[in-house]
């Protein structure tokens, strides 16, 4: 892609710097949008990796349907399941109704989990299913039910760690990271300082 293109990306979703490897990071969003990869997106905390799930979800054939976002790491292991795949009513204490999950909410669009290396491993079996074949069972139901659903995971965690100390599964890591997306640090982007101070600068002169 042509830095022009690449630049009008970056103004559209608010990316500040123009090192390579944000730039090919860039690319590779643009890239792997029109497919329906699934797409694993790491860096520091602070690099700015939301950007990138609404680069994929707005230059994919998506971009007309639902855009959900959802910090897997600020949702209490005892509700995930039932927020990310609804429950029954009656699953559990306080479940007075049916709801439906945000797997159901974002059916024809595009889901982000961020920080997706903070989820339970029970969730993780569950969300592999969806990875599979499309498919997850609300919680204190037995019915499966279908989503068509993109799915665009981030984390900050260091993955061959969490694997090996087993608090990642190894095949939701490879489901998960078919198309990886890597998001250079601050530090590795040294006209960001600059560019950062030339925004605040414009901004206040508004």
């Amino acid at each position: 892609m042509v830095k022009s293109e690449i630049q009008n990306v970056k103004l559209r979703f608010g990316i500040i710097g123009n090192c390579e490897g944000l730039n090919r990071a860039i690319d590779v969003a643009i890239q792997v949008a029109p497919t329906d990869l699934s797409v694993l997106v790491t860096g520091e905390s602070g690099v700015g990796k939301e950007s990138f799930p609404q680069i994929v979800h707005q230059f994919s054939r998506r971009k007309h349907g639902p855009y959900i976002a959802v910090n897997c790491g600020a949702i209490p292991e005892g509700t995930i399941d039932s927020e990310l795949f609804g429950h029954e009513k009656g699953a559990f204490t306080g479940a007075i109704s049916d709801r439906n999950g945000y797997f159901a909410e974002a059916n024809g669009g595009t889901i982000f989990l961020d920080e997706v290396g903070d989820l339970p491993l029970s969730t993780q079996a569950r969300l592999l299913r969806v990875l599979e074949r499309g498919e997850y069972i609300k919680v204190g139901s037995s019915m499966v039910q279908k989503t068509d659903v993109r799915i665009v995971a981030a984390t900050n965690v260091d993955f061959t760690e969490a694997i090996a100390n087993g608090r990642f599964r190894e095949d939701m890591y490879y489901r998960l990271n078919t198309v990886p997306i890597k998001v250079p640090a601050l530090r590795e982007r040294s006209d960001v300082i600059f560019l950062l101070f030339r925004k605040v600068a414009a901004d206040f002169a508004e």
